[in-house]
């Protein structure tokens, strides 16, 4: 792959940075890929005092106030599908990873979703390569080293072209300004340089990385999980999914426990299409 551009170089610091600041709450994925678990909003407690305020005055200040009992309760609520109290407990998750592992997981709608825009800023200039694992299915290999080889070469010519003309489109507005054909430029957004990003991130391949941050409750980021973890989930997105459940599970083991034994349960009670003949 091509030398990184500036923004791109700065982004990997900053990954560095973050962890070396959050070492439980990140992970490194693929070749560029990152996601970190920033914030949480309520806990284990939130949930059930949320589901007893129309029977009981008394609050649970914390998951270490938990009973048996309390306990007992989180995963009737869960198994039962109680969901608005799973909605009172809120994470921001930001990820980097390629767009089209963006575009299967914005489908998860019920969520805030702020991307990084190549309409404001150059692109992330690596692109998504498959590694071993990524190529292989049962043992075989789809993608050999030669076409991995030929695939990267190809994203390199792309990036190197965008900011080719992006540098050529930007001196001839420049040169058109000092000419006085152009106005100087004034405060804010150039227009003009601003199209150019339009046009040219066109021609940006969805392996191309993006910036993401999602917030969402828990009981979408259990969808999520139950969707994206399967093992017939897409090979990209089942790592990051597998990653933010690792996060989450160590920022709120009880809950995850918890919904790791009702998803468990609900595969094992399937009914077989057989048993009705």
């Amino acid at each position: 792959m091509r030398e990184m551009n500036k923004a791109t170089a700065e982004l990997q610091e900053e990954m560095t940075q973050r962890i070396a600041l959050n070492p439980g709450g990140t992970r490194r994925i693929g070749n560029f890929g990152f996601i970190e678990l920033e914030e949480t909003w309520g806990d284990e407690a939130t949930i059930v005092n949320t589901a007893r305020i129309s029977t009981t005055n008394q609050r649970l200040r914390n998951q270490g106030d938990f009973s048996a009992k309390d306990r007992a309760l989180l995963y009737q609520l869960l198994r039962d599908q109680h969901g608005t109290p799973f909605e009172t407990v809120y994470f921001r998750f930001r990820f980097i990873a390629p767009i089209f592992v963006l575009r299967q997981w914005v489908k998860h709608r019920i969520s805030s979703w702020n991307e990084f825009s190549m309409r404001y800023r150059r692109p992330i200039s690596v692109a998504y390569v498959p590694d071993t694992a990524a190529c292989t299915v049962d043992h075989f290999a789809v993608l050999d080293e030669t076409a991995v080889a030929e695939y990267e070469a190809l994203m390199t010519q792309l990036f190197a072209w965008y900011e080719q003309q992006y540098d050529a489109a930007c001196a001839r507005i420049d040169q058109a300004r000092s000419a006085g054909v152009l106005a100087p430029k004034a405060g804010g957004r150039d227009p003009y340089r601003g199209r150019a990003r339009e046009l040219l991130r066109n021609v940006m391949p969805v392996a191309a990385y993006s910036d993401v941050y999602w917030t969402v409750n828990f009981r979408s980021l259990m969808n999520f999980f139950k969707l994206r973890r399967k093992k017939d989930a897409q090979y990209e997105i089942r790592e990051y999914a597998d990653a933010a459940y690792a996060l989450f599970a160590a920022r709120l083991p009880l809950l995850a426990e918890t919904m790791q034994r009702v998803m468990d349960e609900s595969v094992t009670e399937i009914p077989d299409p057989a048993d009705h003949g």
